[in-house]
């Protein structure tokens, strides 16, 4: 009985663990990119607004190829003229239908129409340029969804690496946890051989419960980062996602000259540009709607008093030229309004140009910032950290004031954040010039 229970208890101890692990996933930064890239939903939308950019343009289609439609009627009617109509389309006309109570009393006449109807535009020079706007549209939102996915990209690698400096800086709380209960502790055995005072033994207790609310304060960051990692990968929300890459190896520093970089052929810039295009290609087509159009059709019929029957057929061949010479102002107001957009648009992409030579210069600047933060962040940690092994061992000698060695703790774990976060901050710059420039940078 026991064993059964004791077979039943670890089997369950087993299965637990094995959910636990299941939720856990090692990823390299490589990885989170790939998956990104396969499942990220802000991607799938851009694709799907580019679909449906994709569908209008062949919409256009209609400019140049024909329309065909196909029509089955079935009537029944006493009406004279219709009953004559009908039988002559019959061609069932016999000298009895002329005679007059005939004509005036036909009776019922049944009448089964098959239609087949073609329209062929010739001149319809409004939708062309409506088909060269609709395809610089599709032009555009395709250089949308590429600079959505270096978007998607660069928010990736920041949340991995926010991830990694999260858990980074939990195992800098931890070890300052663990410094402040050993100088607790300390405290503790010089006050009973009366080295310290009453008061020590609390300033340390106080500076362990700091360190262990800093901790809870870090672990929850890292669940922030975790979970917004796991949105941008579209993985499930209970997994717990373990980075493989650190931040603890200083980057090497990017040299990239100003004069260097160009973002002509940027894709969002692109996107701005077809958009240009598409506003210029808008305002030809309203201006075209003064020009007439030209279409040619053609009627194909069969008639018979029969369901389904075909006994007699017709035809009919035209040309329609239609000019809509005065619309109310309608066509005048749709050129002023294209105009007025394609000048906002134009505006608007002066503006954004301006603004991302002003990021690139900014960037460029941050990475030359940080990158020196980092060297002189390892130096001050460096410094930090023999100066709290001076100050304990002179403390555990009773050269040193409780006060000092908890300053001393408090600076070296400091130093510590820092340093990791000056690294941090530089990766981040240069993910910002990846994104500014749409390129990768070894560093």
């Amino acid at each position: 009985m026991y064993i059964k229970k004791f077979i039943f208890s670890l089997t369950i101890l087993f299965i637990s663990a094995a959910i636990v692990l299941g939720q856990n996933r090692t990823l390299t930064l490589s990885e989170a990119l790939a998956l990104a890239r396969e499942n990220n939903l802000t991607g799938k939308s851009a694709l799907a607004r580019m679909e449906t950019a994709k569908a209008q343009y062949r919409m256009t289609n209609s400019v140049f190829l024909p329309g065909l439609e196909v029509s089955y009627t079935g009537v029944s009617t006493n009406d004279p003229l219709a009953a004559f109509g009908f039988k002559l389309k019959q061609e069932i006309v016999t000298q009895a239908d002329f005679v007059p109570a005939t004509l005036n009393e036909p009776g019922s006449v049944e009448n089964f129409q098959t239609k087949l109807e073609i329209q062929q535009p010739l001149l319809n020079m409004d939708g062309i340029y409506a088909r060269k706007a609709a395809k610089k549209q599709l032009e555009a939102m395709t250089f949308q969804a590429t600079r959505i996915g270096q978007n998607i990209r660069f928010e990736v690698k920041k949340a991995y690496y926010l991830l990694v400096l999260a858990r980074e800086s939990i195992a800098v709380f931890e070890k300052s946890v663990r410094g402040a209960e050993e100088a607790l502790r300390l405290t503790r055995e010089n006050e009973a051989q009366g080295l310290a005072k009453k008061a020590d033994v609390l300033e340390a207790s106080v500076r362990l419960e700091e360190r262990k609310n800093q901790l809870l304060a870090a672990k929850n960051k890292k669940e922030t980062a975790n979970d917004f990692l796991v949105h941008l990968l579209a993985m499930s929300t209970g997994e717990q996602i373990i980075p493989v890459d650190s931040l603890v190896q200083p980057p090497v520093q990017v040299s990239l000259a100003l004069n260097s970089i160009h973002i002509e052929n940027r894709s969002d810039i692109r996107a701005f540009q077809k958009q240009v295009e598409a506003g210029q290609n808008r305002v030809k087509a309203n201006q075209m709607k003064f020009i007439p159009h030209v279409n040619v059709l053609g009627t194909f019929e069969w008639n018979d008093d029969k369901f389904l029957g075909a006994s007699a057929n017709n035809y009919m061949l035209g040309a329609s030229f239609s000019w809509r010479l005065f619309n109310g102002y309608k066509n005048a107001g749709a050129v002023q309004q294209s105009k007025a957009l394609l000048n906002e648009a134009r505006y608007n992409f002066d503006d954004y140009l301006s603004q991302s030579q002003i990021q690139i210069k900014r960037t460029l600047r941050k990475i030359q910032l940080n990158y020196h933060r980092i060297a002189s962040g390892k130096r001050a940690k460096e410094q930090a950290l023999e100066s709290l092994r001076i100050r304990t061992n002179r403390f555990k000698q009773g050269l040193e004031k409780t006060a000092d060695l908890l300053m001393a703790e408090a600076l070296a774990a400091q130093k510590e954040l820092e340093f990791i976060q000056a690294i941090y901050n530089y990766r981040q710059a240069v993910f910002e010039m990846e994104l500014l420039i749409e390129k990768d940078i070894n560093e």
